[in-house]
C-alpha cells in the first residue's frame, strides 16, 4: 500500500559496502522513467555514477550536506533539458526524484537527496557548475539534484506524524 511506503521512506546517509545489484538499479530507473511530466514533455535525464573516485568528488560539490554521497554505492544525478520544458523542468525533476526515492525504499535500500540549487562548494564555486564539469553535462541541461543510494547502515528515527487538523484545510485556509 502506498501509505505504508510513504511512511517507510527515510533519508539515509550511512550505507554499507554492499553493492546495489544491476537488477535493483534497473527497477529504480524504470520507476524514474515512469514519473509524470508537465504537458507530457520528457525533459529528464539520469546520470548513474558508481565510480568511487567520482562519488568522492561529487560529495564536495557543496560546502556541507553532501558527504553521504562518498559512501553511497551509487548516485543518480537528475538533470533536465530546460529548453524543451521551459516552465516545468524543475517540477519534473522534483517528481522524478520522489519516484526514485520511493522506488529505493520499496526494495529496502536507502537514499538521500542532495540539493543543488544555489549551493556552493568550499571554494565558492556553484555546485551545479562543479557537477557539470565533473560529468560533462551540456549547457542546455540543468543539474537538479544528486541522490545517493545504497544498502542501509543506520537506524533512522521514527518519522514524526503531523497533525492532520493543523495541516489540512478545506475550501479556504
Amino acid at each position: 500500500m502506498f501509505l505504508d511506503l510513504a511512511k517507510k521512506r527515510r533519508s539515509i546517509r550511512k550505507f554499507t559496502d554492499e553493492n546495489v545489484s544491476d537488477e535493483d538499479l534497473k527497477y529504480i530507473l524504470e520507476c524514474a522513467l515512469l514519473s509524470p511530466t508537465g504537458r507530457g514533455v520528457d525533459c529528464k535525464k539520469y546520470i548513474v555514477v558508481r565510480d568511487k573516485n567520482m562519488l568522492k568528488k561529487l560529495s564536495v560539490y557543496k560546502a556541507s550536506g553532501a558527504r553521504f554521497i562518498e559512501n553511497a554505492n551509487l548516485a543518480i544525478v537528475v538533470i533536465t533539458n530546460k529548453d524543451i520544458a521551459i516552465t516545468t523542468y524543475e517540477q519534473d525533476a522534483c517528481i522524478t526524484a520522489s519516484y526514485i526515492q520511493l522506488a529505493v525504499s520499496d526494495i529496502n535500500l536507502g537514499s538521500c537527496w542532495g540539493n543543488v540549487l544555489e549551493q556552493k562548494n568550499e571554494d565558492g564555486k556553484l555546485g551545479h557548475m562543479v557537477i557539470r564539469g565533473l560529468l560533462d553535462i551540456p549547457e542546455n541541461y540543468n543539474v537538479e539534484c544528486v541522490i545517493g543510494i545504497g544498502h542501509i547502515d543506520e537506524r533512522p528515527k521514527e518519522k514524526k506524524e503531523l497533525d492532520f487538523s493543523e495541516h489540512v484545510h478545506f475550501e479556504k485556509f
